[in-house]
Protein backbone atom coordinates (compact mmCIF):
# COMPACT_ATOMS: atom_id res chain seq x y z
CA UNK A 1 0.00 0.00 0.00
CA UNK A 2 2.67 2.32 0.59
CA UNK A 3 4.63 1.71 -2.17
CA UNK A 4 1.35 2.34 -4.35
CA UNK A 5 0.64 6.14 -2.58
CA UNK A 6 4.39 6.77 -3.26
CA UNK A 7 3.48 6.01 -6.65
CA UNK A 8 0.05 8.21 -6.37
CA UNK A 9 2.44 11.31 -5.47
CA UNK A 10 5.05 11.07 -7.62
CA UNK A 11 2.75 10.99 -10.55
CA UNK A 12 0.74 14.24 -9.14
CA UNK A 13 -2.66 13.34 -10.47
CA UNK A 14 -5.02 16.41 -11.81
CA UNK A 15 -8.18 14.94 -10.02
CA UNK A 16 -9.07 14.35 -6.27
CA UNK A 17 -8.01 11.17 -4.65
CA UNK A 18 -9.18 9.33 -1.70
CA UNK A 19 -6.99 7.11 0.12
CA UNK A 20 -8.41 4.08 2.46
CA UNK A 21 -6.29 2.83 5.32
CA UNK A 22 -6.44 -0.11 7.44
CA UNK A 23 -6.59 -0.73 10.79
CA UNK A 24 -3.52 0.01 12.84
CA UNK A 25 -1.40 1.42 9.17
CA UNK A 26 0.14 4.40 10.37
CA UNK A 27 2.81 4.31 8.38
CA UNK A 28 0.01 3.70 5.70
CA UNK A 29 -1.49 7.41 6.86
CA UNK A 30 1.68 8.86 6.72
CA UNK A 31 2.08 7.89 3.04
CA UNK A 32 -1.14 8.92 2.29
CA UNK A 33 -0.95 12.05 4.05
CA UNK A 34 2.49 12.71 1.61
CA UNK A 35 0.68 11.27 -1.09
CA UNK A 36 -1.92 13.79 -0.81
CA UNK A 37 0.06 17.19 -0.22
CA UNK A 38 1.43 16.59 -3.69
CA UNK A 39 -1.32 16.75 -5.65
CA UNK A 40 -3.09 20.30 -6.79
CA UNK A 41 -6.80 18.88 -5.59
CA UNK A 42 -8.39 18.47 -2.52
CA UNK A 43 -7.79 15.04 -1.32
CA UNK A 44 -9.71 12.63 1.39
CA UNK A 45 -8.47 9.80 3.57
CA UNK A 46 -10.61 7.46 4.73
CA UNK A 47 -9.79 5.73 8.31
CA UNK A 48 -11.02 2.19 9.03
CA UNK A 49 -14.09 2.33 11.66
CA UNK A 50 -12.63 2.20 14.91
CA UNK A 51 -9.29 2.62 14.50
CA UNK A 52 -6.46 2.93 15.95
CA UNK A 53 -3.34 4.88 14.67
CA UNK A 54 -0.22 4.87 16.61
CA UNK A 55 2.33 7.81 15.92
CA UNK A 56 5.72 6.82 17.23
CA UNK A 57 7.67 9.08 15.83
CA UNK A 58 7.90 12.68 15.00
CA UNK A 59 7.69 13.98 11.61
CA UNK A 60 11.09 14.52 10.37
CA UNK A 61 9.66 17.07 8.01
CA UNK A 62 7.90 18.60 10.46
CA UNK A 63 9.33 20.14 13.20
CA UNK A 64 7.16 19.11 16.34
CA UNK A 65 4.58 17.58 14.96
CA UNK A 66 3.66 13.99 14.80
CA UNK A 67 2.02 13.98 11.61
CA UNK A 68 3.47 15.94 8.10
CA UNK A 69 2.79 19.50 8.12
CA UNK A 70 -0.44 20.32 5.99
CA UNK A 71 -0.19 22.62 3.27
CA UNK A 72 -2.89 21.91 1.01
CA UNK A 73 -6.31 20.90 0.76
CA UNK A 74 -7.40 17.31 2.62
CA UNK A 75 -10.42 15.85 4.54
CA UNK A 76 -9.59 13.38 6.72
CA UNK A 77 -12.18 11.12 7.39
CA UNK A 78 -11.95 9.05 10.98
CA UNK A 79 -15.14 7.15 10.80
CA UNK A 80 -14.52 6.78 14.60
CA UNK A 81 -11.50 6.30 14.77
CA UNK A 82 -8.08 7.47 17.13
CA UNK A 83 -4.99 9.04 16.17
CA UNK A 84 -2.19 8.51 19.23
CA UNK A 85 0.97 10.12 20.18
CA UNK A 86 2.82 6.17 21.35
CA UNK A 87 6.26 7.54 22.19
CA UNK A 88 8.90 8.88 24.17
CA UNK A 89 9.63 12.08 22.12
CA UNK A 90 7.01 14.73 22.62
CA UNK A 91 5.52 16.15 19.90
CA UNK A 92 2.00 17.42 18.76
CA UNK A 93 0.05 15.13 16.11
CA UNK A 94 -1.37 17.69 13.84
CA UNK A 95 -0.15 21.01 12.14
CA UNK A 96 -1.74 23.12 9.51
CA UNK A 97 0.49 25.74 7.35
CA UNK A 98 -1.33 29.31 6.89
CA UNK A 99 -1.88 27.54 3.13
CA UNK A 100 -3.63 24.72 4.59
CA UNK A 101 -7.10 23.86 4.78
CA UNK A 102 -7.83 20.64 6.65
CA UNK A 103 -11.31 18.98 7.83
CA UNK A 104 -11.05 16.13 10.34
CA UNK A 105 -14.83 14.12 10.80
CA UNK A 106 -15.39 11.54 13.78
CA UNK A 107 -12.22 11.49 14.81
CA UNK A 108 -9.89 11.10 18.05
CA UNK A 109 -7.28 12.75 18.93
CA UNK A 110 -4.70 11.39 22.04
CA UNK A 111 -1.70 11.69 24.28
CA UNK A 112 0.05 14.39 22.34
CA UNK A 113 2.72 15.94 24.19
CA UNK A 114 3.55 19.57 23.57
CA UNK A 115 -0.09 20.38 22.54
CA UNK A 116 -2.56 18.01 20.38
CA UNK A 117 -3.14 20.75 17.26
CA UNK A 118 -1.60 23.79 15.55
CA UNK A 119 -3.87 25.92 12.91
CA UNK A 120 -2.65 28.12 11.24
CA UNK A 121 -4.68 27.84 7.82
CA UNK A 122 -8.27 27.09 7.96
CA UNK A 123 -9.21 23.47 10.48
CA UNK A 124 -12.58 22.37 9.99
CA UNK A 125 -13.52 20.04 13.04
CA UNK A 126 -16.73 17.92 12.72
CA UNK A 127 -17.51 15.46 15.64
CA UNK A 128 -13.57 15.51 16.56
CA UNK A 129 -12.60 14.21 20.48
CA UNK A 130 -9.44 15.79 21.89
CA UNK A 131 -8.89 13.93 25.06
CA UNK A 132 -5.55 12.96 27.27
CA UNK A 133 -3.73 15.22 25.70
CA UNK A 134 -0.55 17.27 27.58
CA UNK A 135 1.11 20.65 26.84
CA UNK A 136 4.78 20.08 28.61
CA UNK A 137 6.94 22.70 27.79
CA UNK A 138 3.85 24.18 25.43
CA UNK A 139 1.18 26.71 26.29
CA UNK A 140 -2.00 24.83 24.82
CA UNK A 141 -3.66 22.08 23.72
CA UNK A 142 -5.16 23.52 20.65
CA UNK A 143 -3.71 26.61 19.27
CA UNK A 144 -5.11 28.67 16.49
CA UNK A 145 -3.90 31.43 14.47
CA UNK A 146 -5.91 30.86 11.48
CA UNK A 147 -9.59 30.16 11.20
CA UNK A 148 -11.11 27.26 13.01
CA UNK A 149 -14.97 25.91 13.15
CA UNK A 150 -15.57 22.89 15.15
CA UNK A 151 -18.98 21.15 15.85
CA UNK A 152 -20.39 18.98 18.21
CA UNK A 153 -16.55 18.18 19.70
CA UNK A 154 -15.30 17.23 22.80
CA UNK A 155 -11.91 18.98 24.45
CA UNK A 156 -11.68 17.30 27.88
CA UNK A 157 -9.21 15.85 30.22
CA UNK A 158 -5.98 17.42 28.93
CA UNK A 159 -3.43 19.14 30.76
CA UNK A 160 -0.79 21.94 30.60
CA UNK A 161 1.89 21.44 32.85
CA UNK A 162 3.44 24.23 34.65
CA UNK A 163 2.77 27.02 32.20
CA UNK A 164 5.31 29.60 31.88
CA UNK A 165 3.92 31.85 29.75
CA UNK A 166 0.16 33.18 28.57
CA UNK A 167 -1.70 29.35 28.30
CA UNK A 168 -5.03 28.11 28.04
CA UNK A 169 -6.22 24.40 26.60
CA UNK A 170 -7.65 26.39 24.20
CA UNK A 171 -4.78 29.87 22.76
CA UNK A 172 -7.02 31.76 20.06
CA UNK A 173 -5.38 34.49 18.29
CA UNK A 174 -7.24 33.91 14.84
CA UNK A 175 -11.29 33.43 14.55
CA UNK A 176 -12.61 30.68 16.35
CA UNK A 177 -16.44 29.36 16.61
CA UNK A 178 -17.55 26.51 18.21
CA UNK A 179 -20.85 25.21 18.39
CA UNK A 180 -22.63 21.98 20.48
CA UNK A 181 -19.12 21.56 22.03
CA UNK A 182 -17.73 20.77 25.54
CA UNK A 183 -14.48 21.42 27.09
CA UNK A 184 -14.25 19.66 30.40
CA UNK A 185 -12.07 18.15 32.92
CA UNK A 186 -9.01 20.05 31.74
CA UNK A 187 -5.91 21.25 34.19
CA UNK A 188 -3.72 23.72 33.47
CA UNK A 189 -0.90 23.92 36.48
CA UNK A 190 1.92 26.08 37.68
CA UNK A 191 -0.70 29.20 37.35
CA UNK A 192 0.91 32.13 38.59
CA UNK A 193 0.03 36.34 38.72
CA UNK A 194 2.50 37.24 36.05
CA UNK A 195 1.12 35.26 33.23
CA UNK A 196 -2.77 35.22 31.82
CA UNK A 197 -4.07 31.36 31.96
CA UNK A 198 -7.42 29.89 31.71
CA UNK A 199 -8.73 26.79 32.39
CA UNK A 200 -10.31 26.46 29.41
CA UNK A 201 -10.10 29.44 26.62
CA UNK A 202 -7.43 32.08 26.56
CA UNK A 203 -8.66 34.61 24.01
CA UNK A 204 -6.53 37.18 21.72
CA UNK A 205 -8.86 36.80 18.39
CA UNK A 206 -12.70 36.55 17.75
CA UNK A 207 -14.26 33.99 19.45
CA UNK A 208 -18.15 32.79 18.87
CA UNK A 209 -19.62 30.22 20.90
CA UNK A 210 -22.85 28.43 20.53
CA UNK A 211 -24.48 25.70 22.60
CA UNK A 212 -20.75 24.74 24.65
CA UNK A 213 -20.76 23.53 27.80
CA UNK A 214 -17.73 24.39 29.95
CA UNK A 215 -17.13 22.40 33.10
CA UNK A 216 -15.28 21.35 35.99
CA UNK A 217 -11.97 22.61 34.34
CA UNK A 218 -9.51 23.93 37.14
CA UNK A 219 -6.33 26.25 36.75
CA UNK A 220 -4.16 24.80 39.65
CA UNK A 221 -1.91 27.73 41.40
CA UNK A 222 1.67 28.26 42.66
CA UNK A 223 1.44 27.41 45.95
CA UNK A 224 1.72 31.19 46.81
CA UNK A 225 -0.16 32.64 44.17
CA UNK A 226 -3.78 34.25 45.23
CA UNK A 227 -4.20 35.51 41.71
CA UNK A 228 -7.67 35.18 40.28
CA UNK A 229 -8.15 32.31 37.62
CA UNK A 230 -10.98 32.09 35.12
CA UNK A 231 -12.20 29.23 32.41
CA UNK A 232 -12.48 32.14 29.58
CA UNK A 233 -10.45 35.00 29.24
CA UNK A 234 -10.40 37.41 26.86
CA UNK A 235 -7.32 39.59 26.09
CA UNK A 236 -6.83 43.19 24.39
CA UNK A 237 -8.51 43.87 21.78
CA UNK A 238 -10.25 40.15 21.42
CA UNK A 239 -14.21 39.94 21.03
CA UNK A 240 -16.34 37.43 22.52
CA UNK A 241 -19.55 36.37 21.21
CA UNK A 242 -22.04 33.67 23.06
CA UNK A 243 -25.48 31.75 23.04
CA UNK A 244 -26.28 28.86 25.11
CA UNK A 245 -23.01 28.92 26.99
CA UNK A 246 -22.67 27.63 30.54
CA UNK A 247 -19.68 27.58 32.94
CA UNK A 248 -20.39 24.91 35.52
CA UNK A 249 -17.98 23.72 38.31
CA UNK A 250 -15.09 25.06 37.18
CA UNK A 251 -12.15 25.90 40.07
CA UNK A 252 -11.12 28.31 41.16
CA UNK A 253 -15.12 28.87 42.08
CA UNK A 254 -14.30 32.45 40.03
CA UNK A 255 -13.81 30.47 36.83
CA UNK A 256 -17.85 30.07 37.00
CA UNK A 257 -18.34 33.94 35.44
CA UNK A 258 -16.45 35.86 32.80
CA UNK A 259 -13.19 37.92 34.13
CA UNK A 260 -13.69 41.60 33.81
CA UNK A 261 -11.94 42.05 29.88
CA UNK A 262 -14.65 39.82 28.87
CA UNK A 263 -16.94 42.19 26.65
CA UNK A 264 -19.97 39.60 26.61
CA UNK A 265 -21.49 38.09 29.45
CA UNK A 266 -22.54 33.96 29.55
CA UNK A 267 -25.32 33.20 30.58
Amino acid sequence: MIAALLFAAACVPATAATFTIRDHDSAGLIAAIRAAEATREPDRIELAPGGLYLVRHPDADSAGLGLPLIRGALTIVGNGAEIRRYSDAGFALIGVAHTGKLALENLGLAEAARGSLINRGVLHLDRVRITDNLADGANAIVINYGTLRGWDCDISHNAVLSAKRDAGIVLNFGRLELTRTRLAGNTVTGRRSSVLTASAMLNLGEIALRDVAIEDNSALAEPNDTSSAYAVVNVGNGSLRSERVTLLGNWPEEANRLAALDVEAVN
